[in-house]
């Protein structure tokens, strides 16, 4: 046992150090991909059996509050029960027996696949470069504006419902697009050449009944106050706890009915999500924006959480923990009877995070202004997390650790935590913000220890190739064949042209979808351009005035001619001679 103990740690060691190298001082200089997006979808309700394939997998498991969505994730209700996604700048519900695929998910905007069912989009905010499309069998439907928007795909019967209570779609099919106004509903039917019909919008039911109380939950939210409204989550802050101010952070929010023992970080579980890598998901109805942007501080002897800039766009991040470890070459762990521990604790006000994963200098440089106030804001990206100091390292029971086991297989925290003796965190060195474990299979979606049967969309539901507008992400490469990667960079996401190399190397099958375009308008006759007119600057006498005698029909002149003769005689002047025609003078 003491040498399998022996080489474990000098396995971690050298990936330790290398590890090390690569986060604790200087980024890479050469950037050769593109950051990761700088917003998820977050599960923010779940109601009855609600289940998620996470992308690169083909399993289905039960989905969980707090776990961020992205590109490749797909989502099912089953029969009774309801879901919803929070976005930051919209809502997504999912009514029963709906399943709904993530084509993309950036900075530029949402594209989601709806196979089957019904889904409502609240859009709260739709900025100037940003996208939103919703993708069925019949059309590719854009939201143009704000508003209130509720989409039902019936695969029995290859039909598409949208209706829009508030706001503009635009509807793109194969050979023909058109618009969507507020109260109205569109029923598109067909697949090659679609048919449709817009009628007056139908009275609300159960399920606008159900959105609308959820959208009643931010009406009078007074957290939008304190902090920018890209923060995903900060719906659930008034609810669960209260803003108080301190004039060495500012606002500061502190939670409710926690109980004895409680820290950041600690009542929750790690899981593997790629392009990040090892992502926190809080156990708390409300933890997920102070877990994924601002930081925590202890003070008044209670945890309180710091946001950032409330007028800059905040940026999402898996986990805002330093990783730290004790003993020669443990840079990482702590010893933990017979193996390895994984300790961290949370990173305070002012304090710098340099992300694990492969960004540019830039990123590294806004999801930390947008994230707290930075004293200077030159070369962030070169901080040396190991001279930090860090203002929660020595407050008392601020550091989580758990063996490494739990860590990777995503297993509660809490339940098997393990006490860090004040030596040992004296002595630990700072090892970065993430650890060098391996993820498996079981580190992106965990599986309980008792498995249970989970509901799955029917089969009919894959088989139907949504429209759409927007080109999807490229389908992710299965976990298996990014293993080899992952193992030779332990505990950072594999590198975003290893990525694309591997998919490459792969059978391309046809793209899943049918990709349409706007359909022109028809073009109109060309107008002719009148000459140009330019001043004459050659001061002219305005031309003499020159009676004109009428332009008038033959029928109208008799009809004068008529009337005058039935009138009195009066003084008359000359007759006009007509025979030189309409418009001549006698």
């Amino acid at each position: 046992m003491k040498t399998r103990v022996a080489i474990l740690i000098q396995t971690f060691l050298l990936a330790g150090c290398w590890h090390g190298n690569a986060q604790v001082g200087v980024p890479p200089t050469v950037v050769r991909a593109s950051d990761p997006p700088g917003r998820v979808a977050r599960i923010s309700y779940i109601g009855g059996a609600v289940s998620l394939k996470v992308a690169g997998t083909d399993a289905w498991v039960a989905a969980k509050l707090n776990r961020p969505l992205t590109a490749g994730d797909e989502v099912y209700t089953d029969t009774n029960a309801r879901a919803e996604l929070d976005l930051g700048h919209a809502f997504v519900r999912l009514d029963s027996q709906t399943n709904i695929s993530i084509l993309n998910l950036d900075d530029q905007g949402i594209q989601i696949s709806l196979a089957e069912g019904t889904v409502q989009v609240r859009l709260r905010r739709l900025d100037e470069d940003d996208a939103f499309e919703i993708d069925t069998p019949q059309a590719a439907l854009t939201l143009l504006r704000t508003g209130e928007y509720r989409i039902h795909a019936q695969a029995s019967a290859d039909e598409t419902i949208a209706i829009v209570r508030s706001g503009q779609f635009e509807a793109i099919a194969p050979g023909q697009s058109f618009s969507i106004r507020a109260q109205q509903r569109a029923r598109m039917t067909g697949t090659e050449m679609i048919q449709y019909e817009i009628t007056p919008a139908p009275p609300l039911d159960s399920f606008d009944d159900f959105c609308q109380t959820r959208d009643r939950r931010t009406e009078k939210a007074e957290s939008l106050r304190y902090l920018s409204p890209h923060v995903i989550g900060w719906e659930d802050l008034d609810e669960y706890g209260l803003w108080q101010a301190y004039p060495a952070y500012g606002s500061v929010w502190f939670p409710r009915a926690v109980g004895s023992g409680w820290a950041p970080y600690r009542f929750g579980h790690w899981i593997w999500i790629e392009p990040w890598g090892w992502t926190w998901i809080d156990d708390a109805p409300w933890g997920f924006a102070p877990f994924h942007y601002g930081r925590w501080v202890f003070v008044n002897a209670r945890w309180g959480w710091v946001p950032g800039p409330i007028h800059v766009r905040a940026i999402y991040a898996p986990a805002l923990v330093v990783f730290a470890g004790g003993g020669p070459g443990l840079r990482y762990y702590f010893s933990v009877g017979f193996g390895i521990g994984v300790a961290w604790f949370p990173l305070g006000p002012h304090e710098i995070y340099i992300p694990p994963y492969h960004s540019s200098r830039r990123y590294v440089t806004n999801v930390n202004v947008s994230h707290t106030i930075v004293r200077n804001t030159n070369n962030i990206w070169n901080t040396d997390m190991a001279r930090q100091r860090y203002v929660n390292r020595n407050v008392s029971g601020a550091f989580t650790a758990v063996p490494e086991d739990v860590f990777m297989r995503g297993r509660p925290v809490a339940q098997a935590a393990i006490r860090v003796s004040p030596q040992d965190i004296q002595s630990a060195r700072i090892g970065g913000t993430a650890p060098p474990v391996i993820p498996n299979r079981g580190s992106m979606a965990p599986v309980p220890d008792s498995p249970t049967t989970v509901p799955r969309p029917p089969d009919r539901s894959g088989r139907r190739e949504p429209v759409v507008r927007r080109t999807p992400a490229p389908g992710p490469v299965p976990f298996e064949q990014r293993r080899p990667v992952l193992e030779r960079d332990p505990g950072r996401p594999a590198d975003p042209t290893k990525v694309e190399d591997l998919r490459r190397d792969q059978p391309q099958p046809t793209p899943p979808f049918r990709q349409v375009r706007p359909v022109p308008a028809p073009p109109t006759s060309p107008q002719p351009t009148p000459p140009v007119v330019r001043p004459d600057r050659t001061p002219r006498q305005p031309p003499p005035v020159q009676p004109q005698a009428p332009r008038q029909t033959e029928d109208r002149r008799r009809t004068i001619e008529q009337e005058r003769q039935r009138a009195e005689p009066q003084p008359q002047t000359p007759p006009v001679d007509r025979s030189r025609g309409r418009g001549g003078r006698g």
